[in-house]
């Protein structure tokens, strides 16, 4: 991590669900290996739950077909899980 970064409490640099298991932890390489890891790949402040969808094509799982991401909500709460299913 950068200097500037390393003088920043934990709690500016990570998101809130993960700031007292940052705090937990000894000061060190450990912590801020940790620190670096959480604001790398958690993106808080990219996309929220409630937040308005973004224009996006998306493929069905069944034919492939491209849909609009907001052409499958219609007014009802969507779920997108990414992930490995095999």
């Amino acid at each position: 991590m950068e200097s500037s970064t390393r003088d920043e409490p934990a709690t500016t640099l990570v998101d809130a669900a993960d700031r007292s298991f940052v705090e937990s932890l000894a000061p060190g390489a450990e912590r801020e290996a940790v620190i670096a890891s959480l604001v790398r790949y958690r993106a808080p402040d990219v996309l929220r739950p409630g937040d308005a969808l973004p224009e996006v094509t998306v493929r069905r799982a069944d034919d492939l077909a491209s849909v609009e991401l907001a052409g499958l909500v219609r007014g009802r709460p969507l779920l997108l899980v990414f992930g490995s299913f095999t």
